[in-house]
């Protein structure tokens, strides 16, 4: 799986160049981050919130390109295969850093996956 993954993320890199798809995202993405860069959202890093209602509402009058919408798309496609496959395996490897882990390294790790999960779910 691994390997595919990376096979497939290799060609939607070259198809993403090969469209011009960089200028394109680049403009949107200033757009958008320019936009979100004002009321309470300082840090894009914490989505949910305030960042999350100024990008809504750069939504209103803007489409989010195909080229990112299809990079987007492939890697929820990708998240939610690792969720539904690798699930009971990844649990595994949380028990064993959890005892290989100091318990403030494992507890600021676990405070980190928490916070990436809320971000995306948002």
């Amino acid at each position: 799986d691994a390997k595919a993954a990376a096979e497939e993320a290799q060609a939607l890199a070259q198809q993403f160049c090969a469209d011009g798809c960089t200028s394109q995202s680049a403009r949107f993405l200033e757009g958008i981050f320019g936009h979100m860069n004002g009321g309470g959202c300082v840090d894009a890093s914490i989505f949910c919130g305030e960042c999350q209602n100024r990008a809504a509402s750069y939504f209103v009058k803007n489409q989010l390109p195909c080229c990112i919408e299809k990079v987007v798309q492939k890697g929820i496609e990708a998240y939610d295969y690792v969720v539904e496959n690798y699930a009971e395996t990844l649990v595994g490897y949380a028990a064993v850093a959890e005892e290989l882990l100091s318990a403030s390294a494992y507890a600021e790790a676990v405070a980190i996956k928490d916070r990436v999960v809320d971000q995306f779910v948002c």
